[in-house]
């Protein structure tokens, strides 16, 4: 008897849904006509789109589907539904399923590309599943947006693949600043995070989960099963500030910087993959705040330091309001994997304001693996309030001390690239950083009579612009979006270059995709009769998203008399990733000669992260000879690293307060075996802005009727200082080589020829 009920109700309850199933419709529909559909559109309805190329589209979808029967929103062929130009996506509603878009080649024109809202209604237990955001970026780099703010509750994110973000911004922020966004339970997983090249400020995270704002509201966000491969935009690729968000099971990949408890309580990190190979600022997890757990991760290859550490455990601001750093404490780090790391720390960043030590933090049953260091850690501060227990060491010597013992560990097994990879991101998208190809190179041979700036816009990337001897007349800017050689056949001889246009304009402009090596050319700024002033030799465009390399040897920069005019500048809102000058000579010059000072906001933002000029000559400047600059106090970014090395500066930058080589917050700084004759004379030789944890080293220079060194630290001298009459090969032909046998060139102080 109680069989055959069971039989009634089951078959009463198959009927029951069959009228719901039967009345789920099926609309095969263009993107734009999705709106319309919605207003209609059941539970369990299905809405697909047709293939096309759709362009300058602001769409707005709202619907109400069911846990059981959502209402999807899916490419007929994914991927095959381009979404491009300035276009956006608005999501709200409960239970709705989108899948198989791809966003390309375009820009958000107001606010974010996509967002889990639509004005003031929020999204619900909604999903976005297999989609792609690519090269979403507007013209120029400081112009801020994220690809995806996630607002409401219980929403997905998964199997999406977001790539090629180079404007300021986060890519994937989850939102707080709504009570209907608090304890969202929202799960990020299974995505792929492509390459974020370093941008040089603050706020280019990855993924953010709140602000310092929402510190002590619960998110409850989890992160799981992602890979982030080369995101590099700043020091926090994953920032957490808020409470009890769970980040596990996810790759990182080469990226440089850390998973960042920034701010908020009761956060989880376990299970995670960190992977360096060794590559500089690639970290680990740093700590700030109280309550975390942090466990089961393996760490491998890391080489960052300090804030990039493979674990920093940071001092905090006594008394500190929540959005600066608060201590830490009531931590656990425990069953942690690290082989091969440079720096595991206790007390990160501490300074004078940071003084506050960690209380109560277990690392315990931790593997340290470093055949290269003898210590297990670095001590910047007290580690009282840190319990060691049961931790097992390899290292360059046996290691005894509380809670560490020297131990025969194994390695743990790595999985391959082709398991990293597995299952993550977009199913239809090659989700692989692109590695240039290498292709034969053509060369172009130009005589002064021809028009240089249209050879050089006619040229295919990669190929090598040969200049004859001679003058060249260039009516306006040489545009360089494309990788470029541009070289003089006899480098003796070199061909000169001038300026008659109508317009001030650079002689030559690096734009997006500009790659340029230029060698032994003559940039000369002489006014043309009737026509206008170059404004610089070589200078970046005002709109660019795209960082560049420039390298610039054995060329003269000469006779540019205006002082707002350089010879070589970065802009505002420009970035270099390598900047190159070597063997160059600048004389007679009224602006800088070289200018890397365009951001002056003082927030951290700086114009090129590696520069090195070396066996250069500076000869009767009025403006300084470098000038580099990054303003603030921020600690988002580990660089510029600047190098200057046997360089010479004659009569250079003798007005009163001027610098001949003014280095603000450069983050890493090399000045050595450099010859300052007459220089400086009103201010300073070399003016500095440094803190204290900043790599600064000024060695081997000599100064001679100059000006001094104006540092905040006693600690940027490090080598000999030197007061020596130089005496040069040929002065009369600003051949400014020490004479042989001459006190300079015996200390190895001047330029190598």
């Amino acid at each position: 008897m109680r069989v055959q009920n069971i039989h009634r109700i089951f078959i009463a309850s198959l009927f029951a849904s069959l009228p719901l199933i039967s009345s789920a419709k099926r609309y095969d529909v263009a993107l734009s006509e999705v709106t319309s559909c919605l207003k209609a559109a059941q539970p369990g309805d299905q809405i697909y789109i047709k293939d096309g190329l759709y362009k300058n589209v602001q769409l707005k979808w709202t619907g109400t589907g069911t846990q059981k029967a959502p209402i999807t929103i899916e490419a007929l062929n994914p991927g095959k539904v381009k979404i491009e130009g300035s276009s956006t996506l608005r999501i709200a509603g409960e239970w709705l399923s989108i899948s198989g878009l791809y966003f390309t080649d375009g820009y958000a024109p107001k606010g974010s590309v996509i967002e889990f809202r639509n004005e003031k209604e929020l999204a619900n237990h909604c999903r976005l599943t297999n989609c792609v955001i690519d090269g979403f970026n507007p013209s120029r780099r400081d112009q801020a947006y994220s690809y995806i703010l996630l607002y409401g509750r219980y929403n997905r994110i998964d199997h999406c693949s977001l790539t090629g973000k180079l404007n300021l911004g986060v890519t994937l922020t989850v939102i707080l600043n709504d009570e209907r966004c608090l304890e969202n339970h929202h799960q990020i997983d299974h995505n792929y995070f492509g390459e974020k090249p370093v941008y040089g400020s603050n706020g280019a995270e990855t993924i953010r989960v709140g602000t310092s704002q929402q510190a002590y509201t619960s998110s409850n966000t989890v992160i799981e099963n992602n890979l982030f491969e080369r995101c590099s935009g700043e020091v926090e690729v994953i920032s957490i500030k808020s409470c009890d968000n769970t980040v596990r099971d996810n790759v990182l990949l080469e990226c440089e910087g850390v998973i960042a408890l920034r701010h908020g309580r009761g956060n989880t990190v376990n299970n995670n993959l960190f992977i360096g190979h060794g590559i500089r600022n690639t970290g680990g997890i740093r700590v700030v705040d109280s309550g975390h757990q942090i466990h089961d991760n393996i760490l491998v290859g890391l080489a960052g330091a300090r804030f990039f550490s493979a674990l920093g455990v940071m001092d905090a601001v006594p008394n500190s309001l929540p959005n600066r750093y608060c201590q830490v404490k009531d931590v656990k780090i425990y069953r942690n994997t690290f082989v091969d790391c440079t720096n595991i720390e206790f007390g990160t960043g501490k300074d004078m304001e940071r003084t506050l030590i960690p209380q109560n933090v277990s690392f315990a049953d931790n593997i340290i693996i470093n055949k290269q260091s003898e210590q297990p850690y670095m001590a910047i501060d007290d580690v009282s309030g840190i319990l060691f227990k049961d931790n097992k060491v390899q290292l360059a010597k046996d290691y005894s001390a509380r809670g560490f013992s020297t131990e025969k560990v194994k390695i743990p097994d790595l999985p391959n690239d082709t398991a990293i990879r597995k299952n993550k991101g977009a199913s239809w998208f090659d989700n692989k950083t692109i590695q240039p190809s290498i292709k034969v190179r053509k060369e172009y041979n130009v005589s002064p009579d021809a028009n240089l700036t249209e050879v050089i816009h006619s040229a295919e990337s990669g190929a090598i612009i040969i200049l004859a001897k001679g003058t060249y007349a260039i009516q306006r800017s040489m545009f360089i979006d494309k990788t470029l050689t541009i070289r003089a056949a006899d480098a003796i001889h070199k061909p000169l270059i001038r300026f008659k246009g109508d317009k001030p304009d650079n002689m030559v402009t690096i734009a997006n995709g500009g790659q340029l090596v230029i060698e032994n050319i003559i940039f000369d700024g002489t006014l043309e009769s009737g026509k206008a002033l170059a404004k610089a030799g070589i200078s970046t465009a005002l709109d660019m998203i795209q960082p560049y390399n420039l390298t610039v040897d054995g060329c003269t920069f000469q006779n540019f008399g205006e002082s707002g005019f350089f010879a070589i500048k970065g802009t505002k809102a420009t970035f270099a990733k390598n900047v190159t000058i070597k063997n160059c000579f600048f004389q007679d010059l009224s602006g800088d000669a070289i200018n890397y000072a365009a951001e002056k906001d003082d927030i951290g933002r700086y114009n090129a992260d590696d520069m090195l000029i070396e066996n250069c000559s500076f000869y009767r400047l009025l403006g300084s000879a470098i000038n580099i600059y990054r303003g603030g106090s921020d600690e988002s970014t580990a660089g510029p690293y600047v190098t200057v090395q046997h360089c010479n500066f004659v009569d250079c930058c003798n007005k009163e307060r001027g610098s001949v080589v003014r280095l603000i917050g450069t983050q890493v700084l090399a000045v050595e075996n450099c010859n300052f004759d007459n220089s400086g004379r009103g201010g300073a030789s070399i003016r500095l802005d440094e803190a204290v944890w900043e790599k600064i080293r000024i060695a081997n220079c000599n100064l001679w009727n100059s000006g001094k060194i104006r540092a905040n630290t006693s600690q940027a001298v490090k080598g000999k200082m030197y007061n020596i009459h130089p005496v040069y090969s040929d002065p009369e032909v600003h051949n400014y080589t020490p004479a042989s046998g001459s006190k300079l060139q015996q200390l190895h102080v001047g330029l190598k020829k």
